[in-house]
């Protein structure tokens, strides 16, 4: 990663994101997609008896547990649910904080196994990005302080998609940095600093992007942009399955706020818990 900070730069300067290859990473995702995948088809245990309304949560870290299917309307999709059931897997969650987090990996073992795995080396990752990031802003900006316990591992099972060309609308991320890992199939587009809509072949490699979030753009003053993308697809078969993973990166969420304004570091009477409460108002479930 220290050898190629400048090509990062250069991709984050005219891309809007960044890339990655790293070896060995996609198959190690690909096991972690399947075991939730056949998580999501078990009756007994069941993952509904751990949705995130059941899952004691960490009052410093991100929700985590089972969304069901149907669960989640995005905000430029007319109420429209998009099409998916997905898991959040954090820090706090792997570490089984507060006690009774991590009932949900214990009861699919393989999936937690796999999980926690990817969650590792993920966050590694994503913590060296960010230190590239930073490195691009001015002397005195303070460390990103990138949070285990607060960050999500985002696991999501698209299905039934009958005819739908949009799986998920058009959208940036509220975290701090995200890192998206290799799906099972194409579809993940990015729009480009000039406008143009692009489609990364990152399925089924070992390519992963880093995103830019609304808690980036804020920290920097408008210095870098929240990268914005989309999950397209052509008119698939009955039975379509469509896997991804993506990794949200937050500070603690009872951390104060902080910008960069001209050179000048500014902490703001707001925490970045705050911040995320404020971008979840109006964006559906």
């Amino acid at each position: 990663m220290a050898s190629a900070t400048e090509a990062i730069r250069s991709q984050l300067t005219g891309w809007g994101f960044m890339a990655a290859e790293v070896p060995g990473i996609g198959a190690r995702v690909e096991t972690m997609m399947n075991e939730f995948a056949a998580a999501c088809a078990s009756t007994e245990p069941s993952l509904s008896d751990y949705a995130h309304t059941a899952v004691p949560q960490l009052g410093v870290g991100g929700t985590h547990g089972f969304f069901p299917y149907n669960s989640e309307i995005p905000r430029l999709a007319n109420g429209v649910p998009d099409p998916k059931e997905f898991i959040h897997v954090s820090g706090a969650m792997i570490s089984d904080q507060p006690p009774g987090a991590g009932d949900l990996i214990r009861a699919f073992p393989a999936f937690g196994t796999a999980a926690t795995e990817v969650f590792d080396i993920a966050f590694r990752l994503i913590s060296r990005f960010g230190e590239v990031v930073r490195g691009m802003l001015p002397d005195g900006t303070p460390e990103l302080e990138l949070s285990r316990d607060a960050t999500n591992l985002r696991v999501i099972n698209y299905r039934d998609v009958g005819d739908r060309r949009v799986l998920a609308h058009e959208h940036s991320g509220i975290q701090m940095l995200g890192l998206q890992l290799p799906p099972s199939d194409q579809g993940l587009q990015y729009v480009l600093h000039d406008g143009t809509w692009v489609e990364p072949v990152i399925a089924k490699t070992d390519v992963v992007l880093c995103n830019i979030g609304r808690m980036l753009t804020s920290a920097s003053d408008g210095r870098f942009r929240p990268s914005t993308h989309r999950v397209h697809t052509r008119p698939m078969p009955a039975g379509y399955r469509r896997l991804s993973s993506v990794l949200f990166a937050y500070p603690p969420h009872k951390a104060r706020q902080w910008k960069m304004v001209d050179g000048e570091l500014m902490t703001l009477n707001a925490t970045w818990g705050d911040f995320i409460e404020n971008r979840f108002q109006g964006l559906g479930k």
